[in-house]
């Protein structure tokens, strides 16, 4: 029975800190921490304008394909679009494309090995058109551009 009162003095203290980020919302300069987030993520303000730094290909008749982020890299998506933008970042672009026009080489599905060039481009999108339905980018700019070379049968 003596345990009750501090087992319910550390249910509010523990309530109380978990609950204590909120305060950050209401500060002209909040800051966020680990582990006791606001999650600004979901609450900052955002562009309707994005820029993604991805690779493209062209078919054989020219034709625009897209591309797996995995022909740049290992891992999760995240990680490798952090990968990608740190080589146009780096001014490595061309080694990026260099990078996924070898893996998609080695590729033998049915779209992909009609891919004969790998670009690394960036492209500008406006969400709001985006997530209407229209996927085309406002703007775009081409880092990198390389043939696929692949082996002759």
């Amino acid at each position: 029975m003596r345990s009750r009162p501090i087992i319910r003095w550390l249910s509010l203290l523990t309530m109380l800190l978990v609950v204590s980020p909120v305060a950050e919302n209401w500060r002209k300069r909040a800051k966020d921490s680990f582990p006791l987030s606001y999650y600004p993520m979901f609450s900052e303000r955002r562009s309707p304008e994005q820029k993604v730094t991805y690779l493209t290909g062209k078919d054989k008749e020219g034709r625009r394909v897209r591309l797996r982020y995995t022909l740049a890299g290992g891992g999760g998506l995240n990680q490798v679009r952090k990968q990608i933008r740190k080589f146009v970042r780096d001014g490595r672009a061309q080694d990026l494309c260099s990078l996924a026009a070898a893996n998609l080489a080695r590729r033998t599905s049915a779209p992909l090995r009609n891919v004969t060039r790998v670009q690394v481009v960036t492209g500008e999108y406006n969400l709001n058109r985006y997530f209407s339905g229209d996927k085309s980018p406002s703007e775009e700019i081409t880092h990198a551009a390389c043939e696929v070379e692949r082996p002759i049968p």
